[in-house]
């Protein structure tokens, strides 16, 4: 049964594939995704299960997504909402994109709280003595925001594809805009950014609310995210402060990890008889390279 589990995982397969896992319903996932609030230290964190996608009981009538939406609300958990999205943010495709034979991760239970899905730790000792700091992690496609080293947020991101790769390093937050069309755009497009905020201003690099694939990298080099988590990152991060046009004061860290995935992305790893998660941060931030020439005129970690 474990060796089946594999599928959860996997990393190699077609783009077609790929796009086949469906787009985010940013409006759907709005309140799970603002449901991420209070302290860290009153969220525990889920145990997961495996289920099989299919008609489990043939005479019920219900076929395999009924069976799948009248299961997962029947466990506990206070979480009100519709859980179907817990279970596709999760396992990085859309309902109506579930195959017969596909192994779901699905929490035993389902808290107020999307903290208590995160594959990012709880707590981070390499940013303890920062006020903040924001993750993108390219090989899970996730971001996760921490204060002083404890998680206040986490979500789905789509960065840049393997020919407009985001590129890794060390980066701060710069300066923001509500609302701007993309100068990338072909003639005739338009290309809407809203709640952007940059963090890379010589090559245009931000990260903004745009339409996110659940389960690859689409962008020319900018990091997608869902709605709510622009919206919040906009109102949470800080911009620099310029003088003279010099950086004398860096804004919210920006930390870019690893690599685009071969395939699906997925945050976490059957091992043995739990699930691990497939975030990797480092035990040492200031090992990761310098993103820009503002880390070098104005103190990376300094940024509020």
């Amino acid at each position: 049964m474990r060796q089946a589990l594999f599928i959860l995982t996997i990393l190699f397969c077609s783009t077609s594939q790929l796009f086949a896992q469906g787009y985010v319903d940013q409006q759907a996932v709005y309140p799970l995704l603002e449901s991420q609030t209070g302290d860290i230290g009153n969220v525990q964190k889920v145990e997961w299960e495996v289920y099989e996608y299919k008609d489990h009981n043939k005479k019920d009538g219900k076929g395999s997504w009924s069976e799948l939406l009248a299961y997962i609300q029947g466990l506990p958990g206070d979480y009100t909402g519709d859980r179907r999205y817990i279970v596709e943010l999760t396992n990085r495709v859309t309902g109506d994109n579930m195959k017969i034979g596909r192994k779901l991760l699905i929490p035993k239970s389902f808290p107020n709280d999307w903290r208590a899905y995160s594959p990012y730790p709880f707590t981070y000792a390499a940013a303890t003595d920062m006020p903040k700091l924001f993750i993108i992690d390219k090989t899970t496609q996730t971001f996760g925001a921490y204060e002083s080293g404890k998680l206040v947020r986490w979500g789905l991101v789509s960065t840049g594809t393997n020919n407009d790769l985001t590129p890794p390093g060390r980066y701060n937050f710069n300066w923001k805009a509500e609302y701007r069309q993309s100068s990338a755009a072909p003639e005739g497009e338009v290309w809407e950014m809203y709640w952007m905020f940059n963090f890379h201003a010589k090559h245009g690099i931000h990260v903004h609310q745009y339409s996110l694939p659940i389960a690859y990298p689409a962008s020319h080099g900018c990091v997608r995210l869902a709605e709510a988590d622009a919206k919040w990152n906009y109102q949470w991060a800080n911009g620099w402060t310029q003088s003279g046009g010099r950086v004398v004061r860096n804004g919210t860290p920006v930390v870019v990890l690893g690599q685009n995935p071969a395939g699906r992305p997925a945050q976490w790893n059957i091992s043995g008889d739990g699930v691990v998660s497939n975030v990797d941060l480092p035990s040492n931030l200031e090992s990761i390279p310098e993103g820009t020439n503002a880390q070098r005129e104005a103190a990376w970690a300094s940024g509020q």
